[in-house]
């Protein structure tokens, strides 16, 4: 077992652990990566996010982001979202909040830009039953498949790769068809995280997740503080 939560993506500068972008009358929720909260594993890492979406009338529009994510001996975990950008700009990707979650006090801090406020709320770690180990694993849903593809190494880290299939029937009665999400996870065992994820749905079209930077080593105690200049919100986060 082990605590964790969802570094979700912003998509149309949304927080959440799993972010909701709404287009049109549609409602698109795209998962992020998981980071547990477990001490004795820090780190601090860059992850960008491309997203490339595919338009109604043919071709794509993508997207780009990037966040910083750091852990400490304690499993306190440090996270920022980001807006997006076109996959093309050279402009930053604008901070929308900062989040500090704390397994030792039980606290969960989320930070707002705009705002320059600080909210604090209770943080219950979520416990979770994972298996890392990357072998074709028999789901209970007979549409989900699963294989192992095998070891490489990421900033000196062993990763096990794995692709999974999900098939389901889309559209209404007469008019079904086959829909076919996959995603490739390449997961490090020392981190206990994902260091690279891509999925590709036929709705949200791919959306990869990478670590471009990792430092191992034991993050400043600056990270897991609220940014200087913001004042603490006497209402809780939610």
């Amino acid at each position: 077992m082990r605590a964790s939560f969802l570094l979700g993506i912003p998509l149309c500068a949304a927080w959440s652990l799993s972010a909701i972008c709404q287009v049109g009358t549609v409602h698109n929720r795209i998962q992020g990566i998981d980071i547990p909260s477990i001490p004795n594993a820090p780190f601090a890492a860059k992850i960008a996010v491309t997203w490339d979406e595919p338009l109604a009338g043919g071709g794509t529009v993508s997207r780009k982001y990037y966040t910083m994510v750091a852990r400490d001996s304690q499993g306190r975990v440090h996270r920022e979202t980001r807006g997006f950008v076109r996959a093309d700009s050279n402009e930053e990707p604008p901070l929308r909040s900062v989040t500090i979650l704390d397994p030792v006090s039980g606290t969960r801090t989320v930070c707002k830009q705009a705002l320059m406020t600080c909210a604090q709320g209770a943080f219950h770690p979520r416990l979770e039953l994972s298996d890392p180990s990357g072998a074709l694993v028999v789901s209970n849903n007979n549409n989900v498949s699963r294989e192992n593809l095998g070891q490489r190494t990421m900033f000196g880290l062993s990763v096990t790769g794995t692709h999974e299939i999900d098939a389901n029937v889309a559209g209404t009665h007469g008019s079904s068809r086959l829909a076919l999400s996959q995603t490739e996870t390449w997961y490090s065992a020392d981190l206990h995280m994902a260091m690279s994820v891509i999925r590709n749905n036929p709705q949200m079209g791919q959306v990869t997740l990478t670590v471009t930077e990792l430092t191992r080593s034991e993050p400043d105690a600056s990270w897991f503080a609220p940014p200087s200049g913001f004042e603490m919100n006497s209402a809780q986060s939610k």
